[in-house]
This record gives structure tokens, C-alpha cells and sequence, in this order.
């Protein structure tokens, strides 16, 4: 540890000092590059020796090049090192001030703080005490900075003397650093404007005010391009600007500077002017790059701890929306020629890709949640007429039927900050109005409910928010499954990009599923949409918990149940719901059955009654792939056991002692260990089932339930809770893994189920678990 008197006897001076000779045999070293690159071998030497001499040539010159880097990392160190001594020396010198004025001593040895005189005043001595606290404080600071230093700088040069790495490049690319930090400010600005390709090398060399005089400067080209629409028609013009945003774009400070510059208002005319060009120009791809570019520029510009993003966003939401005043709107003519086109179709191209700072992103959301529900009918007519056919609509993959929709593109943006779209939607004054609106009235068929959902399942399954909001988030969440079906456009058709989202935010929340179901009820008060879980089951008592009423259910699974991949995630939060439990059963009743039965059978039941009534839905919601009804009921069922399958067999003992903790580490654990089922494995289970659609379909029920057997025994032999019987390896599972549904010829199904059921018959009734099963199940077949 350095000493107070230690750190008072160093001289930064010196080092610096040594660092300038240092630099001039840096700089002597370079130059030597000319002499070598005269002696380089010539080329018409082509005798065998000649190869043996340019081995030896590079050689030498690696052998330079490595010498000026390590001198150069020293350099850096000695420099770095000076001026954190220097300000440490200061610190502690205004510590030696303070205790001078305040009757206390500083032991050099030390450090300690002591003081010097005693106090009757009880205030006095307060004071004493605290000034004493303070220049302790300030002491161990400005030791401990010291002491950093002098580490720093032991080590860069332990690394130059003990070995020999070159961190820089050649010596050409050292020598062109080395005139680039031998410029002036102005100097290397115009440099790097007129070699931009340079500054993957210059980059670290470059100050902060070169960096934001740069930015500038480059704003001031694109501000150019805003004022003239013909610019962007000049195929150098273009490759100009694209080399510009290339080398500068992912530096924060110049693309910060850049757009603070350029202006909101600016970066529209930009835009408009690019989309303009695409139009009627022969460059159409090279303009697409820029349009790219630009947008990667803002992104990198809204991390900048320096950039003001949520004004920038707030302004680029007014002004895209044509918010303005009158005296705004004859500044943009008398600036740009005119107050701007397409400006909807640019700002859903901004959002709709891309990682923005918070501060930006709250800006544009609130500005544009005030136009949004202020004028609901003209935020929609702008959407739409303000995108048409606009050029950018056709990059990022996105074909030219895709219909741009800025605020769903916001909500995809407040889906990668899911602690902002918390308080978005439970803002104290318009929260509630916001998920009234964007829930139930707005209409999201422009992206086919694709952001909203996408938002809605990154804000309720995120963990900072589980975990800091729990109520607000459950709230929120019950909300959604509230109101979203109340959405007049809410269905299979126009929103079709809700339906994986939707799918695994009701897998993420199965167990509300269950309770919906379980309850009947159609018209659960508000009141009652927040509640517990896990009381008298296996699954942690979590409070508050979402909850929803049966008929919004439905209405959200005849979206979630739309698509196989769909059917896919509600299949794996089926499997996942019976796991953690069944799990959670093997580790609070390690002597098996005898401990709880009741506790099984209520597991089952569950599962049971769950998994009949989301096979009911299936078959009535239409599934691309699935040919039948009676196809999507048993496709559904095979997911099921596909799932079933990817859990790791078996980790009950993973769980924990305690059932509290069992419950809730067994629940988030298959959570977990569930991971997706990829795009093959669902095309198998649809396909599997093709022979199985010429079978009547009145037997679907009886078919059905057979398949809900096999999946229980399955899931409790996973679960470690039985064991495989001899009769059962026999029969089906000679390997000791039973076989998944799908891998189960249609014909053998019922022979399995009835061996199956018979294996674990005395753990829960066969009979009793297709009664459950079959009471969800029985008004779809019409069977009484």
C-alpha cells in the first residue's frame, strides 16, 4: 500500500519526462522504416537464396514493428500514470489542507487521521468528528488512485520486458499514427474527413473534441443532402455518405455529436429526400445501404451517455407526425423546400429494427401515445397514407405487402426495455387508459398484432420486473389477457403475428390457464384478476398471480392455437405445468405414492382436465399443416409428449427440501429446462398423423383420451415417480425409454394406453383420469 509520505515524495513530472524520450525513440524507430523498406529484396532476385532474404527482410521489419508497439503501450502507460499521480498528489494535498485547518494529523506511515485536540462542546466535537471522516475519506482515496497507478503502470512495463506483442499494426499503419497524433485538432479533423477509412486505425488516438468536431462536420454533408432532393440522384454523392456513416457509425461520441447536429427535423428531410431518390433513381440498393446506415448511426448515437435521447425522440415523433407550429412549419420550407413526405414509413423504419437507448425510446413513446389516442381516426389515416408505397417498406426482408405502422413498431421498441414498457402501461394517470387503448380498441392489423404481443410478452415474463414489480407486472398482465380479445380485429386472420407470442405468454402462465378452466367462470370481475396459485398443489404459492376468466382464454387461443408454432408453445407450457408439479411431488413425498395419493390424483386431474379442454380449442381453430380436425387433436397430444421428452430424466432431487421451495424451484427449473421444440420436430408430429385421419372421427374422444394415458405414464416415469415394469419394457419399451406418441404406430395406441394405464393404476385410476379428460372433451364430439 502506498503511504502518504511515498505519494508526497513522487515526481509526475519525470514521468512524463521519460515518456517524451521515449516518444522520440518511438518516432527515431519509425523513420528507420524508410532505410528497411530500401533494403527490401529486390524483385527480380530469383535464385533459392532470394526466399531465405525476404524471410530474414520481414523478419526484421516484424521484429521493428513489435519494438514500436510495445514502445508505444508504454508511452500510453507512463502518460496515464502521470496524470493519475498528479491528481492523486492533489487530492492529498488538499487533504494535508483540510487537516491543517481542522486541528488534525495525517501519520505518514499510515494514513490514519487523528485528532490533534480534545473538545468539551458536545456540537464541537461533532463537527471535529465529521471533518475527521472527511479527510480520512479523501486520504484513502487518493492513496488508493496512487497505489492503482503504480500497478498499471508495473504491469505495462512487465508485459514490454517479458514479451513481445505488437497491439498497434505495421509500421506503416504506426507511422501514419504516429502523424496523426503529431497534428493540430483541425488537422486530424480534416484527415479523418478525407480518409474516413482510416479511423478503424485512428480511432483510439482521436479526442473526444476531434470526435465531436468530426460529427459535425458529417452532419453538415447529410444537412446538405436535406436541402437538395437531386443530391442523393449522384452515385458518388451516395457512396460519399454510406463511407462516412460506415467509419464513423459505430463510434458514440461523433454519432452523438452528428445527430444533435443534424436535428431530428434534419434527419426526416434526409430520409425524405433518400425515399424520393429510390423512387426515380438508379441506385436504389446503394440508397437502401444508406437509409441502413443512418438508422445504425441513431441507434449508436441514443447509448451515448452525453445524448439527450428522450428529447431527440420526443422531437422526432412531433415532427414526423407534423406536430409543429406554424412558425416550425415555415422553417422547415424555407430550410428544406418543404415540411417533409413519408415521414410515417421513415419513422416505422427507425423503430421497427434495432436496439435504442431508453431515454430515446421513452421519448418517441410518450409523444406518440399523445397523438395516438388524442386522434385515433387521424394517427390511422397518417399511418396509411403517409407510408404508401414507400420504398423503405421493401428493406430488412420485409416484401412490399407488409403495411408499415409506426406505433407497433414503438411497441416492439418498448418489448427490448421491458422495465420502460412497465411503466408505460402503468403510468399513476395513463396506465390504465393505455391498456384500455392499445388493448381492446386499437387496431394492430398492419403487423398482424405482431408488436403489441411481442411488447406484451417481454414486459410480463421479464425478471427484473417479476422480481421489482411483481403486483404491477401481474397486473399488467391480466390485463392483456382482459382485454385483448375484447379487440374487435383480434382473431386468426389479422393477427396472425400474435399468435407464437400470445402462445408463450399463456406457456410462461399455464397455471392461470388451468385455473380458468378449472373455475368455469366467463365474466371474472377486476377485481379478481389478480390472485395466488399454488395453494393445496404442488406449485409455489405466488402472490399476486394473473389471472383470467375462461372466456378470454378462448379468445386468446383461437389466436395462441392458429399456427403450429403456436400449438407447439402451448403444448411445451402443458407438459412443463405437469413436470414441475410431478416433480415437486417426487421431492416432498420421497416415499412415494403413500405419502400424498390425493396429491397425484389432483396432479393428473389438472393436467387432465387442462390438456382435454386446449385439444377441444385445437380442433377447432384451423392450423396450416394439419389437414383434419381430428389431425390437430392428436397433433397436439404428440407435441405434448415431444415435450414431455425433452425434460432431463430425472432432477427431482434438485428441488430442495422444503415443499415451498420444492414447488417454486421445481416450477422455474422446467421452465428452464424446456427449451423450444424446433420447426421439424412439429412438422413430424403433424405429418405422423396422416394415416390417423381416415379413422372415424367420432372415435376422437375415445382416440384422445387414449393418448392422454400414454402421455400420464410417460410423464411419471420421467418424473422418477414409477418405474418401468417389466411388462411395459417388455411391450413397448425394450431400450427402458418409452416411446413417444408420434414413434406409436395409430392402431397400437389404445393397446398401449390400456397396458400403460394398467401399470399405473394403483397410483391413479385409468378410468377416473379419462372421465376428466373426457368431460372437456365431450361437447366437441357431440358424445353425452
Amino acid at each position: 500500500m502506498v503511504t502518504p509520505t511515498q505519494l508526497r515524495s513522487w515526481r509526475p513530472d519525470r514521468l512524463a519526462e521519460i515518456s517524451d524520450q521515449i516518444t522520440a525513440h518511438r518516432r527515431a524507430l519509425i523513420h528507420q522504416s524508410d532505410e528497411l523498406a530500401a533494403g527490401r529484396v529486390p524483385t527480380s532476385w530469383t535464385f533459392a537464396s532470394a526466399m531465405a532474404a525476404q524471410a530474414a527482410h520481414q523478419r526484421l521489419a516484424d521484429g521493428l514493428a513489435t519494438q514500436v508497439a510495445e514502445a508505444a503501450n508504454v508511452i500510453a502507460a507512463l502518460d496515464a500514470a502521470a496524470a493519475a499521480i498528479r491528481s492523486a498528489k492533489e487530492d492529498l494535498d488538499g487533504a494535508y489542507y483540510a487537516a491543517s485547518r481542522h486541528d488534525l494529523r495525517i501519520d505518514g506511515a499510515t494514513g490514519a487521521v487523528r485528532m490533534t485536540r480534545s473538545y468539551d462542546n458536545t456540537s464541537d466535537a461533532a463537527y471535529a468528528a465529521t471533518q475527521q471522516n472527511y479527510v480520512s475519506r479523501q486520504v484513502d482515496d487518493a492513496l488508493a488512485a496512487a497505489a492503482a497507478a503504480d500497478e498499471a503502470l508495473a504491469a505495462a512495463l512487465r508485459t514490454a520486458t517479458t514479451t513481445d506483442t505488437n497491439t498497434v499494426g505495421s509500421l506503416g499503419q504506426q507511422r501514419e499514427v504516429l502523424e496523426f497524433t503529431e497534428m493540430s485538432t483541425s488537422e486530424q479533423v480534416d484527415y479523418l474527413l478525407a480518409h474516413p477509412e482510416a479511423y478503424a486505425l485512428l480511432d483510439d488516438y482521436a479526442s473526444p473534441q476531434v470526435k465531436e468536431i468530426v460529427g459535425e462536420r458529417v452532419a453538415a454533408e447529410l444537412d446538405a443532402v436535406a436541402r437538395d432532393a437531386t443530391a442523393l440522384n449522384d452515385v458518388a454523392t451516395v457512396e460519399r455518405c454510406t463511407a462516412l456513416m460506415t467509419a464513423f457509425g459505430d463510434d458514440q461520441v461523433v454519432m452523438a455529436s452528428m445527430y444533435e447536429r443534424l436535428e431530428p427535423e434534419g434527419l426526416l428531410a434526409t430520409f425524405s429526400n433518400v425515399q424520393s431518390m429510390m423512387y426515380i433513381g438508379s441506385n436504389v440498393d446503394e440508397l437502401g445501404g444508406l437509409a441502413r446506415e443512418l438508422r445504425a448511426g441513431l441507434q449508436v448515437a441514443s447509448q451515448d451517455p452525453g445524448f439527450d435521447g428522450e428529447t431527440y425522440g420526443r422531437e422526432l415523433a412531433r415532427y414526423a407526425t407534423y406536430d409543429v407550429t406554424d412558425d416550425e412549419r415555415a422553417a422547415l420550407f424555407d430550410t428544406y423546400g418543404s415540411d417533409g413526405q413519408g415521414h410515417a414509413a421513415v419513422l416505422d423504419f427507425l423503430m421497427r429494427d434495432g436496439d435504442y437507448g431508453e431515454s430515446l425510446v421513452r421519448g418517441v413513446a410518450w409523444q406518440m401515445d399523445e397523438f395516438e389516442r388524442s386522434n385515433p381516426f387521424g394517427a390511422s389515416t397518417w399511418a396509411h397514407h403517409d407510408s404508401l408505397a414507400s420504398p423503405l417498406t421493401g428493406l430488412d426482408g420485409v416484401d412490399f405487402s407488409y403495411q408499415p405502422d409506426p406505433m407497433a413498431a414503438v411497441m416492439g421498441q418498448l418489448g427490448k426495455h421491458p422495465e420502460l414498457g412497465l411503466e408505460f402501461f402503468t403510468e399513476s394517470g395513463a396506465g390504465e387508459a393505455r391498456s384500455d387503448f392499445y388493448f381492446a380498441e386499437r387496431d394492430w392489423s398492419r403487423d398482424g398484432f405482431s408488436g403489441i404481443s411481442e411488447a406484451a410478452l417481454a414486459i410480463g415474463t421479464d425478471p427484473e420486473n417479476l422480481a421489482g414489480s411483481p403486483e404491477a407486472t401481474a397486473r399488467f398482465v391480466s390485463e392483456y389477457f382482459d382485454r385483448l380479445p375484447d379487440n374487435p380485429e383480434f382473431n386468426a386472420e389479422s393477427a396472425d403475428g400474435a399468435a407464437e407470442p400470445v402462445a408463450k405468454l399463456l406457456k410462461f402462465y399455464t397455471p392461470a390457464m388451468e385455473v380458468a378452466i378449472d373455475s368455469g367462470s366467463t365474466d371474472l370481475a377486476v377485481g379478481e384478476r389478480l390472485g395466488h396459485i399454488g395453494v393445496e398443489s404442488y406449485l409455489p404459492d405466488i402472490d399476486p398471480y394473473p389471472l383470467m376468466d375462461k372466456a378470454d382464454l378462448n379468445g386468446l387461443l383461437k389466436v395462441a392455437l392458429s399456427t403450429d408454432e403456436g400449438v407447439a408453445r402451448v403444448a411445451e407450457g402443458v407438459a412443463g405445468f405437469q413436470r414441475a408439479q410431478l416433480d415437486a411431488y417426487a421431492a416432498a413425498n420421497p416415499g412415494g405414492v403413500p405419502g400424498d395419493p390425493g396429491g397425484l390424483e389432483r396432479i393428473m386431474t389438472s393436467t387432465a382436465t387442462l390438456e382435454g379442454h386446449l385439444q377441444y380449442m385445437t380442433g377447432e381453430i384451423a392450423i396450416e399443416g394439419a389437414e383434419s380436425r381430428a389431425q390437430r387433436v392428436e397433433t397436439f397430444t404428440n407435441l405434448v409428449s415431444e415435450a414431455v421428452g425433452m425434460f432431463p430424466v430425472p432432477y427431482a432431487d434438485e428441488a430442495g427440501e422444503i415443499l415451498g421451495d420444492v414447488g417454486k424451484n421445481a416450477w422455474e427449473f422446467a421452465w428452464n429446462k424446456l427449451s423450444e421444440m424446433p420447426t421439424e420436430t412439429i412438422d413430424a408430429a403433424y405429418s405422423s398423423n396422416v394415416d390417423a385421419v381416415i379413422q372415424a372421427q367420432e372415435e376422437g374422444a375415445e382416440r384422445a383420451a387414449n393418448r392422454l394415458v400414454v402421455n400420464a405414464y410417460q410423464a411419471l416415469v420421467q418424473a422418477g415417480i414409477l418405474e418401468i415394469s417389466p411388462e411395459i419394457a417388455d411391450a413397448w419399451a425394450p431400450d427402458g425409454v418409452i416411446p413417444r406418441l408420434q414413434d406409436i404406430a395409430p392402431e397400437l395406441v389404445g393397446t398401449a394406453a390400456g397396458d400403460m394405464g394398467g401399470a399405473m393404476d394403483h397410483v391413479i385410476n385409468e378410468d377416473y383420469l379419462r372421465g376428466v379428460y373426457e368431460r372437456q372433451f365431450e361437447t366437441y364430439f357431440g358424445k353425452k
